[in-house]
């Protein structure tokens, strides 16, 4: 493009925004927007401190019980503790599935929990209508605003003569559709970015920003992407229409559609089509397991049985009494294992339920941005599935970890011991707290690598239709009117 032309187009960018700036609708608009901005940041903030502080206080407590404890090492597995998903800024920014499926697993000897959802029981209103969030404004709310604004561009200057005045003075047909496409894109990225700027403000002065602040921008990129995506629909319903009224029927239908409608029906068609097996089921088939056997006949006593055998002919001794630890310290331990085999082996079943149900939902996206976006938002903002499964592994495996550790201190020193063999704060006091990691940045972009090629592929073949419509449309439906 040569220079004057890139300064013509400039300058008619600059005249559209200053349109933009007159227009009282456009202004009120933005007031709100903003004002919704600083509701969507008091609740923000507030959510955080009141999770942050919840969790910390339970973590707190639960550590002190521990440590204070007096006890049989088994009975202290029995006792157990609890375990807490923390919350970051980025988890509030986009709550995703952090409210339906709970942040809370309990630790105890003989049982594989599953995470609570007790909170959930407690978020109805939440459920049905969405806490308000950044995420929520910057996936419906702004779009809405950005459809209205865009799908009446064109068709006002129809339905004023307008546009027959400026391509009677040599202006085409592309460079009108273009100048309406970045000028709005322009207005919007200048809502929206001080937003996130003030939001890297607060990030950087958490503890955890050298891990959050790339995933905030990965988080901006994808929000760019989606409002260049809903800029182009907008000017391209409103090339093709001929009267505002219909243009703006259009761009609600398609708000309501891709934004509420077909995530819903695209989530209970993953739900009956690969549905889940019920709780009460699994946990009869983990017990089942266990009791009989993954085979079926392999009965609880005659594995320990044959365990405890093994073990008189790896030692060969002819008596329990005469092995160098204590037996039943082992035998805990090897029933354990054989749980945790039985739980993880049903498991896979509701794991292959769940991952073709993420893999329906991730194809489902490329037929609408909105829901590439809000999958990539969860995923960036660590509230979406792949994070819940993340903890839950987590969090089992210090599980195993600490329930072995404590079979094999009786195992190991409480043989000889007259009475009962008891544990003091000294040792409760070593052992490790449970610290959740977030997964790496680039395991969650490959994950999600579907959808960012789906967002940039609708940005092109919305790029092609107004380039079509540009050059061939819109220019003959003048020039013949």
């Amino acid at each position: 493009m040569h220079k004057k032309g890139l300064a013509d187009w400039l300058m008619l960018i600059k005249k559209e925004l200053l349109l933009n700036y007159r227009n009282k609708t456009v202004i009120i608009s933005t007031i709100m927007i903003w004002i919704l901005f600083i509701a969507a940041a008091i609740c923000t903030i507030l959510n955080y401190q009141t999770d942050h502080k919840q969790r910390q206080a339970a973590n707190t407590l639960f550590r002190q019980q521990w440590e204070r404890q007096q006890r049989n090492p088994h009975d202290a597995g029995h006792f157990g503790t609890y375990l807490f998903k923390p919350v970051n800024l980025l988890n509030v920014f986009d709550t995703g599935i952090n409210d339906f499926t709970g942040s809370t697993y309990r630790v105890e000897a003989h049982v594989q929990h599953e995470i609570s959802d007790d909170e959930a029981a407690n978020n109805d209103t939440a459920m049905r209508f969405g806490k308000l969030t950044f995420a929520l404004i910057l996936q419906l709310l702004i779009p809405l605003f950005l459809l209205f604004n865009t799908s009446t561009s064109i068709t006002n200057e129809k339905e004023s003569g307008t546009l027959k005045m400026l391509l009677a003075q040599g202006l085409s047909s592309r460079k009108i559709i273009w100048t309406k496409v970045w000028a709005n894109y322009l207005l919007i990225v200048a809502i929206v970015l001080p937003v996130f700027i003030l939001i890297a403000a607060v990030v950087l002065s958490s503890t955890d920003s050298a891990l959050l602040l790339p995933r905030l921008g990965w988080i901006l990129i994808t929000f760019l992407l989606y409002f260049l995506i809903i800029s182009l629909a907008g000017i391209f319903i409103s090339a093709i229409c001929s009267h505002s009224g219909k243009a703006l029927l259009i761009a609600l239908c398609l708000w309501i559609f891709t934004g509420i409608i077909f995530p819903k029906i695209i989530t209970g068609i993953a739900n009956r089509s690969y549905p889940l097996m019920s709780r009460a089921t699994f946990s009869d088939l983990v017990e089942q397991g266990y009791r009989k056997g993954l085979n079926g006949n392999d009965p609880y006593a005659a594995r320990g049985e044959r365990y405890i055998n093994s073990l008189l002919k790896k030692y060969r001794v002819d008596s329990v009494a005469a092995l160098p630890f204590n037996i039943d310290g082992l035998t805990l331990q090897f029933n354990e294992d054989y749980r945790s085999m039985a739980f993880n082996h049903y498991f896979k079943s509701v794991k292959k339920s769940f991952d073709q149900q993420q893999h329906f939902l991730t194809i489902s996206g490329i037929f609408d941005p909105f829901l590439s976006t809000k999958r990539l938002s969860m995923a960036l903002a660590g509230s979406d599935f792949y994070h819940h499964e993340q903890f839950f592994k987590q969090a089992q495996t210090y599980r195993n970890e600490l329930i072995r550790r404590l079979n094999m201190q009786l195992a190991m020193h409480g043989k000889g011991i007259k009475g009962e063999y008891i544990i003091g704060p000294e040792y409760f006091s070593l052992l490790k707290d449970f610290k959740y990691q977030l997964p790496e940045l680039n395991q969650v972009l490959n994950l999600r690598k579907v959808a960012f090629f789906s967002l940039a592929g609708w940005v092109l073949i919305l790029v092609l239709s107004l380039q079509f419509i540009a050059s061939r449309y819109l220019a003959y439906h003048y020039a013949t009117a």
